[in-house]
């Protein structure tokens, strides 16, 4: 038995990230690391080496002895030493809090509770209130519930906007939007605009 599974939760953890945004990071499948982390499984060599070398952990460490907070927080990550666009200026986005306070955030923290992001195109366009290129927010979900209350579907290259969940497809809960928002004031407008065109023939 190896460390592998505990230490490679540990590590994501700390980094922030679902097993989902963890498992893109080093191309894998989300399944494969939840194996890893319950000890069902243990890792190609090759998958070692891709977790090890991007994080700048040797690969006995990760295998041999649990990994202590204060150890990985010294290891210098790859993404660390790439070379950083000094002269350019670079959009810093920040918290603010009730009292106009203002504080650095991590993004990737932010991006860890989504499963995935999907790009509105002009066909979801004119069947949802969704604009063009909005980028909706998504987590796969395999159950309705009330925390939810849109749904996004992929059929035959297709993608639905539901309000229901649809049992036996995939159903991706839509949990934020970057972009135009369901606008429940232009859906009132729009039906009583064929309300009148019923009642007045207008």
């Amino acid at each position: 038995m190896t460390y592998f599974g505990t230490n490679l939760k540990k590590i994501r953890q700390i980094k922030g990230l679902s097993q989902q945004a963890f498992a893109e990071l080093i191309d894998l499948n989300r399944g494969v690391i939840s194996s890893y982390e319950e000890g069902r499984a243990e890792p190609k060599i090759e998958t070692l080496l891709r977790i090890a070398t991007y994080f700048g952990i040797p690969t006995d460490d990760i295998i041999s002895k649990p990994l202590t907070v204060n150890q990985l927080a010294n290891f210098t990550l790859i993404e660390d030493s790439v070379t950083s666009l000094s002269e350019e200026k670079v959009l810093a986005i920040q918290e603010i809090n009730l009292k106009g306070e203002k504080k650095d955030i991590e993004l990737q923290k932010i991006l860890a509770h989504f499963d995935f992001v999907f790009y509105v195109d002009e066909n979801l366009a004119n069947k949802s209130s969704y604009e063009k290129d909005s980028i909706l927010f998504l987590k796969e979900v395999k159950k309705e519930t009330k925390n939810h209350s849109q749904y996004l579907t992929l059929e035959k290259g297709m993608a639905l906007i539901s309000e229901k969940f649809i049992p036996a497809i995939t159903n991706y809960a839509i949990v934020g939007v970057l972009g135009s928002l369901p606008n429940d004031q232009n859906t009132i407008l729009q039906r009583l605009n064929l309300l009148e065109k019923k009642v007045f023939g207008k």
